[in-house]
């Protein structure tokens, strides 16, 4: 539920006011915008991708008009792709409503390559050459088998003023140390963030340390007083207010009571307040509220707090069937992140499977695992996947039967009664005996209702009908099924002309999509050529392959395009005549008098003698009985009228004629 990730790489430029040392030259602005798929994560109900488009998005409306800014994006286009980076926005005066429109297009897909981003961004801004600063926004860690630390420390070492400052977004305490390598390694800050606010402090104060010149580590000479409750509610908001001298990058949050310096929960930037809210621990105990320096990330205050433990009831029938939606009646703080799952007993703590957030309404309904035996309904939180409260549940086989005929033709349909849960993904499959569980063949959903038509496989023998479910397609259900050829037969003349029409008659099961095909005896199973469907009745007319010599009539099914039956017919060469004058001017209309099969799609074309067989140029269509007229080649010497079929461009015959320039 959590696992998003986002970075943002950019060297902003500032407008004055901010602190002093300024750099003397402005830096390049590019930004780097994560495009995971993770970025749909939510915080507070809102997704992630949602919050970083309207902080940038606003972030670029109060930037100065001299502002060069450039935009680069990746796991935009496809998913498990580590080179899908792309510069959607070069480097150059910022031109606000597209950066904008620019960032509200980008749909999140794929991977994070921190690393990537990080060099490709130090290129951009030729690092080597000159200042570049960059501001990394990452929920996570790197998901590409890279190294972004070694890289941050390889570019600072290259560089000639390479910067990174890091916004560590949602982050647990023991991952943020993964990245706050990156801002340490290149000199830049390092700034905590949990929510949309907080994000948008860090981004401010991440932009005003691009404008200073990098410093080497500040001793903190300062002391704070924090002013907070003694005690409050587990995972409520306090009030908290500071007196100290206040610095960019100070920030108040909140531990666990002995937790070291850098494990920390929730962040709120002090920058122009007196006071703010503060979110505390989901789980009860001693804790501490910290006043943490923007110089250094040391603790400058302390103030100890207790957090008390909230009631929390959950109510539920003591057993369910496997797979079905269970109603869970709760009482409890029901936080915006609060979330119920059923899982296995076994579990541990942290692990959950299908969910309901409890902001969705009381009761909640879970889907209840398939794996039968004693489970457990948690009442837990997203930060950190805490359990809560838990109440134990069995999860018991459902009464699933199932009723077929016990033999079936091959490719036929057959009527399936069940009886069973009906669970949301509940389906019913045919498939032959030895095919492994999770596997299935055509389907039909037990929402359609009982009984079903289910589809049987055309490979012959013993096979199974079950009842699954597609979470985890498990087989809940099974009974045997025998499965037997079909009686089929074809009757057709021996011979017949090729590309002309065949009448045949044939019997068969007529299964949904059933085919006749004509095709040379040595075309492989699976390929065909003119068809006609077995619903169209029988006798089917069915156009012959225009390939002389022995072939089949086949009966096929397009399930695979498996050959059903089969029967032999020759296929004999047209007799074709083709007669004209012998010479013809170029380009002018020549009479040409024919006899042949005169089938569908046979024409006749003019070409130069040497045109490979397939080619064409004008032509005419065929009809009984009449003689056909045809433009003639603009080329020049020996040409051939060609008598063809469309069905792949066949030249069915050919006569010689003399193509002549036109009298001056």
């Amino acid at each position: 539920m959590r696992n998003y990730l986002f970075t943002m790489a950019a060297a902003l430029l500032l407008n004055t006011g901010m602190r002093a040392q300024e750099t003397d030259t402005a830096p390049s602005a590019l930004i780097i915008f994560d495009a995971s798929g993770s970025m749909w994560g939510q915080i507070k109900g809102k997704a992630k991708i949602e919050i970083a488009r309207e902080v940038v998005g606003n972030l670029v409306q109060t930037l100065p008009a001299e502002t060069e800014l450039g935009l680069m994006t990746y796991g935009h286009r496809k998913k498990g792709d580590c080179a899908d980076i792309e510069l959607l926005i070069p480097v150059g005066k910022v031109d606000r409503s597209t950066f904008v429109k620019t960032i509200e297009d980008i749909m999140p897909k794929g991977m994070t390559p921190i690393t990537a981003a990080l060099e490709l961004a130090a290129e951009g801004l030729s690092y080597k050459e000159q200042k570049a600063t960059v501001i990394l926004i990452s929920d996570g860690l790197e998901t590409c088998d890279a190294d972004p630390c070694a890289a941050a420390k390889k570019l600072e070492e290259l560089g000639v003023d390479f910067t990174a400052h890091v916004i560590a977004f949602d982050l647990k305490p023991e991952e943020t140390e993964k990245l706050r390598c990156i801002a340490d390694s290149t000199g830049g800050k390092f700034f905590p963030a949990s929510d949309a606010e907080s994000l948008k402090d860090a981004l401010d104060l991440a932009v005003g340390a691009t404008a200073m010149k990098k410093a080497p580590g500040v001793e903190e000479a300062r002391t704070a007083k924090l002013i907070a409750p003694e005690s409050a509610v587990a995972g409520t908001d306090i009030e908290v207010s500071w007196e100290v001298e206040q610095q960019d990058g100070d920030y108040v949050t909140i531990a666990k009571a002995g937790a070291k310096d850098r494990e920390n929960f929730g962040y709120a930037y002090t920058k122009d307040k007196t006071s703010t809210k503060l979110a505390t621990l989901i789980s009860a105990g001693d804790a501490e509220v910290r006043y943490i320096s923007g110089n250094n990330n040391s603790i400058i205050a302390r103030h100890p707090i207790i957090l008390t433990e909230f009631e929390i009831t959950l109510n539920a029938p003591e057993k369910v069937i496997a797979g079905a939606e269970v109603e869970i009646e709760w009482t409890g703080p029901g936080y915006d992140r609060d979330f119920i799952t059923i899982v296995q007993k076994a579990e541990k703590d942290g692990k959950y499977a299908k969910w309901a957030y409890t902001r969705s309404g009381n009761p909640a309904k879970v889907e209840a695992p398939y794996e039968t035996g004693e489970a457990e309904i948690r009442y837990m939180n997203e930060q950190g996947n805490i359990v809560l409260a838990r109440k134990p549940i069995a999860i018991v086989k459902g009464g699933i039967t199932l009723k077929a005929a016990g033999e079936a033709v091959s490719g036929s349909s057959v009527s399936i009664e069940w009886t069973g849960p009906d669970n949301k993904g509940d389906f019913i499959t045919i498939v032959p005996k030895e095919t492994k569980d999770g596997k299935y063949a055509k389907w039909a959903y037990t929402r359609e209702g009982s009984p079903l038509e289910v589809t049987v496989p055309y490979e012959t023998g013993d096979a199974e009908i079950r009842y699954m479910n597609e979470t985890g397609n498990i087989v809940l259900a099974r009974i045997p099924l025998v499965v037997k050829e079909g009686v089929i037969s074809l009757k057709a003349a021996e011979e017949a002309t090729a590309g002309s029409t065949v009448t045949i008659e044939w019997t068969g099961p007529d299964n949904n999509r059933d085919f006749i095909t004509i095709v040379p005896k040595d075309t492989k199973d699976g390929k065909y050529e003119k068809w006609a469907y077995t619903k169209e009745g029988t006798p089917l007319d069915v156009v012959a392959t225009n390939t002389a010599g022995p072939a089949e009539i086949r009966y096929m099914n397009e399930t695979g395009n498996i050959v059903l039956a089969r029967t032999s017919i020759l296929i004999t060469a047209p007799e074709i005549t083709l007669k004209s004058a012998p010479q013809a001017i170029a380009g002018e209309n020549v009479s040409i008098e024919w006899t042949g099969p005169g089938n569908k799609g046979d024409f006749l074309t003019i070409v130069p003698k040497d045109s490979e067989d397939g080619k064409y140029e004008k032509w005419s269509y065929l009809k009984s009985g009449e003689a056909a007229t045809v433009a003639a080649t603009e080329t020049i010497g020996e040409a051939e009228i060609r008598y063809m079929n469309e069905d792949g461009n066949r030249v069915l015959a050919r006569a010689p004629i003399t193509i002549i320039e036109p009298e001056e």
